[in-house]
């Protein structure tokens, strides 16, 4: 039976290749019918007035700049792109203020993902993303959006400074931090967290302060007031809310911890009042 198989010859060969090949061009020339040519057209506009997006160079240098969490010069360059706010911007939408909230959601996006790969947690940073986003989902100017974008980028810098900082903290010191910020609700003793880094209670104390510049009590209090301050900004807690979900005692201790700290009352700062 083999024998009597059919073989492939050479003009076999050919003529299935001649046939996918005019498949082939035939979808070729279909897909050329329906090729988008609005980018084309839209590139020859763009350089018909000069428009040129911001290089990429440029952008990569200040998300390093965010990534290593050097302040100063992210002000210094900041400074710079604050002469001229659309330079460089694609227009994502036909009205300005959805322009602005687009823009300020790529760079959030991409913000997040640099603190990610230089070593931001991924739940902090993306948390931080989905935060900036809804607030600037209820901006309702212009300059609101770009005051909210320079805030973000500051917010995810000075992370990103107090991360690499924490890297040359000592072990034990660096345990503490890390127990404290994963339990900001929790009504932590210094006792618990002695234990947890395996060290003497007074022993670590001394140590925290050394390093840190303030005690263990100190950095709780600071760390739940930082927290308070995100959560009265997002708006979506009430003041009682917020002072349970962080373990203050009361609302007229969380109140009154929060006006030693800040220096004015959460119903202040939720509305938009600062110290």
């Amino acid at each position: 039976m083999a024998k009597n198989a059919p073989k492939t010859t050479a003009n076999t060969e050919n003529n299935v290749y001649n046939q996918h090949k005019t498949t082939t061009c035939r979808i070729t020339d279909e897909d050329e019918k329906n090729e988008n040519t609005e980018p084309e057209k839209l590139l020859y506009v763009q350089q018909a007035q000069e428009f040129y997006h911001e290089p990429i160079e440029n952008e990569n240098s200040v998300f390093a700049l965010i990534a290593s969490g050097d302040i100063n010069q992210l002000l210094e360059t900041k400074l710079k792109y604050d002469a001229d706010i659309e330079s460089g911007k694609g227009q994502l939408s036909d009205d300005p203020l959805r322009n602005q909230i687009y823009h300020l959601v790529v760079c959030a996006a991409v913000v997040a993902r640099t603190c990610i790969a230089a070593g931001m947690s991924e739940e902090t940073a993306y948390t931080l993303s989905d935060i900036y986003i809804r607030r600037a989902d209820i901006c309702t100017s212009i300059e609101q959006v770009i005051e909210l974008n320079n805030e973000m980028v500051m917010d995810y810098a000075v992370r990103m400074q107090r991360l690499r900082r924490a890297k040359r903290l000592s072990v034990p010191v660096r345990t503490a931090i890390k127990m404290i910020s994963e339990n900001t609700g929790k009504r932590l003793t210094v006792q618990q967290i002695a234990d947890e880094a395996g060290y003497d209670r007074s022993h670590l104390h001394r140590l925290f302060k050394a390093e840190i510049g303030m005690g263990i009590h100190e950095y709780i209090n600071a760390s739940r007031i930082n927290a308070a301050k995100g959560m009265l900004k997002d708006g979506t807690h009430t003041i009682a809310d917020i002072a349970s979900l962080l373990g203050f005692s009361s609302q007229s201790h969380f109140c009154r911890a929060f006006s030693e700290a800040v220096g004015v009352t959460p119903k202040e700062y939720k509305n938009g009042k600062l110290p």
